[in-house]
């Protein structure tokens, strides 16, 4: 028996008018080759605008963000609506060049409109018809406190990550790239060469040491986690240089360098030449993980350049947009496009559990000069204990139930995760109603009594969720962030005072202010519970 719609009709016909407006847009006469280019370079041309105004690193992060996520419509349209191939553009066309913007705009406004119906569609809201306005029958985000955690703590451990590259070392590599800047005719010359790569390349391994997070030996089909991680940091390193390059035409005066240059081309060949040399890897590997970075490739159903970002505009080219990669999660994107993919998702759901023991193994590790005992066991017709944390000698004794899934980027991916969330804080609520009925089997596991203090909290490697699904009982925090607050706490007790009046959260109008949006597109409005605007410039990192 089908499940009626939660949509009503005349709603479904203004969605098929907004979900068909881009096709007006003239750039999708063009073949694919010249509306990919420039619509890469247009963005990334917008993303150099942003970088050069002197944003916060919050707000910067938060543009970012928003930006590659927002690219995947304008993208997605012109991969599907555009003759495939075509030539490079030989001259440079200001029409299709803002044309290309348009489109671009659209996916972002776009983003919000599907937003709305996705959320109606799973019954989380209802939408109503006033006039030519789309209005939300009721407030979605009614604590906008874990939305914004999301964003000001994920803006905190990218400068961490940053704050461990060399720039002396990069000032002086930065000094070599910019003395080789040429534009000969159309084209940018960007200086490419192998001592030039290995060199950035052991300047911003640090950085990457702290993105990639999951071990360097879990292998797939055909490469480890540790040959892809190569493979991305030789391409992103070619595409600091290009961005670098352009950035030092421009200043020479070189006007060439500002459109169509801003995205470097390369041939296959020659990207397969450069990558293998860079990486130290073979041929095959390199070419299996290009093939699987190479938009739409392996059949994948929702193309998303943030998460195979090699764009091969024919068969003569791949674009490499630099801002793109310089902005990607790369082990994130590649944890998303497995489980895209049939044969690679079967390994990657039997490498999960692993996950969940590592969480656990870092905990144990990192907080092991501090006087608490440890236990993980499984309770005989209960939750499993993921993890407890005990001090016998302050009779506390505080629930881990461990989440590491893949942090949402999308709707619908938000939705499937929110339920992980939810399931997350049901396993706590169960082991302490088993506690306050003084269930012995659990007692005896973790070898305490009812005189015991006993509080749960629902442990996130990545993404806490949002607060439709938050439950007063039970705290949702960052794995990294409960971490470092246990090491410098003086007590157990006082972290889980902490965390019972969510202290770890921000606060509005100190760390943040909402706006309320209006999305148009075409004849329609709509109206939406706003976007994150950071009131801090630098880190954010309750303790």
């Amino acid at each position: 028996m089908s499940t009626p719609d939660r949509v009503s009709c005349e709603l479904r016909r203004v969605e098929k008018e907004i979900d068909n407006y881009y096709k007006a847009n003239p750039l999708l006469t063009l073949p694919f080759a010249s509306a990919a280019l420039y619509l890469l370079a247009r963005v990334e041309n917008s993303f150099s605008e942003h970088i050069n105004r002197n944003l916060t690193s919050q707000q910067l992060g938060m543009m970012v963000d928003n930006t590659v996520n927002e690219l995947k419509h304008s993208m997605f349209w012109i991969s599907t609506e555009c003759k495939p191939s075509g030539r490079i553009p030989s001259t440079f066309d200001i029409n299709a060049y803002e044309a290309s913007y348009r489109l671009f705009l659209l996916g972002r406004r776009y983003e919000w409109f599907d937003a709305a119906f996705r959320y109606a569609s799973n019954g989380w809201i209802g939408l109503k018809l006033e006039g030519s306005t789309i209005n939300p029958t009721e407030e979605l985000f009614k604590d906008h406190r874990y939305r914004a955690y999301h964003y000001l703590i994920k803006s905190h451990e990218s400068d961490e990550a940053v704050s461990l590259i060399d720039f002396d070392k990069i000032q002086l590599l930065l000094e070599t790239i910019g003395s080789s800047a040429k534009v000969r005719g159309n084209r940018l010359l960007t200086g490419i060469n192998p001592r030039l790569v290995n060199e950035i390349i052991k300047v911003i391994s640090p950085s990457y040491d702290k993105v990639f997070s999951l071990p360097c030996e879990w292998e797939f089909t055909r490469y480890t986690l540790g040959d892809f991680r190569k493979v991305f940091v030789a391409i992103v390193t070619m595409a600091f240089i290009c961005w670098q390059t352009r950035i030092a035409a421009i200043e020479k005066g070189h006007v060439n360098a500002v459109c169509l240059n801003s995205i470097f081309l390369l041939t296959p060949n020659e990207l397969l030449r450069r990558v293998a040399r860079y990486s130290h890897l073979s041929d095959e590997k390199v070419l299996n993980i290009i093939n699987d970075l190479t938009y739409r490739n392996r059949g994948v159903k929702h193309p998303d350049p943030a998460l195979q970002p090699l764009i091969k505009l024919n068969s003569a080219y791949y674009a490499i947009m630099p801002q793109l990669w310089l902005s990607l999660s790369p082990e994130r994107n590649l944890t998303v496009l497995f489980n895209k993919i049939p044969s690679e998702r079967e390994i990657y759901a039997k490498l999960v559990d692993e996950k969940e023991k590592l969480m656990q193994e870092r905990f144990i590790t990192d907080l092991s000069d501090k006087d608490f005992r440890f236990v993980s066991e499984n309770v005989a017709n209960l939750s499993d204990v993921d993890l407890a944390i005990v001090s016998d000698s302050e009779k506390a004794c505080l629930l881990l139930e461990l989440k590491w899934f893949i942090d949402p980027a999308e709707i619908r991916e938000i939705i499937d995760r929110s339920e992980n969330i939810k399931d997350g804080i049901c396993q706590v609520l169960k082991l302490k109603n088993a506690f306050a009925n003084n269930h012995e089997p659990l007692l005896n596991k973790l070898k305490i009594d009812s005189s015991y203090r006993l509080e749960g909290v629902v442990v996130s490697q990545n993404w806490i969720g949002n607060s439709y699904i938050q439950s007063p009982e039970v705290p949702v925090i960052r794995s990294n962030h409960l971490k470092e607050k246990l090491k410098v706490t003086e007590s157990l007790q006082s972290t889980m005072d902490w965390l019972k009046e969510r202290k770890y959260l921000p606060k509005e109008g100190e760390h943040f202010k909402v706006h309320g949006i209006t999305s148009t597109i075409g004849n329609w409005n709509l109206k939406w519970s706003g976007a994150i605007e950071p009131l801090i410039e630098g880190r954010f990192f309750p303790m």
